[in-house]
């Protein structure tokens, strides 16, 4: 996948702005529910702008500009948008 190509899913459209070895930096923009999904490798990302709640593991958690969070590989996770944003994610593709 190259640098720039664009990457979307409901609620979620994203381009990749760079790479770190083998993993890509995505810059992207969350507007609404994302629903439950699971990658198959970890996943860390810094929330720029919005306000969202990551439901994961049985728990909810809060976060909004300069939080960050960390996915490990095949957890089931999804994200409530309370307030539409921008996320650079980290990750294997």
């Amino acid at each position: 996948m190259s640098d720039d190509a664009i990457i979307e899913m409901p609620g979620f459209r994203g381009r990749i702005t760079g790479r770190l070895g083998d993993m890509v930096v995505i810059d992207a923009e969350v507007e609404a529910d994302i629903p439950a999904h699971a990658s198959e490798t970890e996943e860390f990302a810094v929330v720029i702008a919005g306000r969202f709640e990551l439901d994961m593991n049985g728990e909810t958690l809060s976060c909004g500009p300069g939080d960050h969070l960390v996915v490990g590989a095949g957890v089931d996770h999804a994200i409530r948008v309370i307030e539409p944003g921008r996320l650079i994610l980290i990750g294997r593709m």
